[in-house]
């Protein structure tokens, strides 16, 4: 919240002035409270939150033809309510090193890419997203044409 205060020689300017700056500052007490209740951290909330199972049973599939590759995983269980979407990790350039989380969502149990045969094998996890943005990660799927 911004105000503008305009100064103006003679008496009467400076005290319109200052009862304009007493009123600035009685608003912007007035405009912001203090909370009554207390807030939790963001961690505390997310550890609230149960963490969605990882996907397990990774495997691809390659079409030679369109130089794609397929990779699925067991489908969501019908009894786990945590696990909203997936989101794919490529990981590299040895399955050691972190993986980086791709932005797209999925919402089934498979997603393709294109692969070039001879190429460096790529390495990829898939990841478990619940409510709260928490990831679960797979275990590496190492992809080599």
């Amino acid at each position: 919240m911004g105000f503008i205060v305009r100064v103006r020689a003679g008496r009467t300017g400076v005290a319109v002035a200052g009862a304009a700056v007493a009123v600035a500052v009685a608003l912007i007490g007035v405009a912001a409270p203090a909370s009554a209740a207390p807030r939790q951290s963001a961690q505390a909330v997310q550890a609230l939150v149960e963490a969605a199972p990882a996907p397990t049973g990774l495997t691809y599939t390659y079409d030679a033809a369109r130089q794609t590759v397929t990779v699925t995983w067991d489908a969501k269980a019908v009894e786990d309510t945590v696990t909203r979407n997936y989101r794919v990790g490529n990981c590299g350039p040895t399955p050691q090193y972190p993986c980086f989380v791709a932005p797209d969502i999925i919402l089934g149990n498979s997603f393709s890419f294109t692969m070039a045969p001879g190429s460096a094998p790529r390495y990829i996890k898939v990841y478990a997203e619940n409510a709260s943005h928490q990831l679960t990660g797979s275990q590496v799927l190492t992809v080599a044409v």
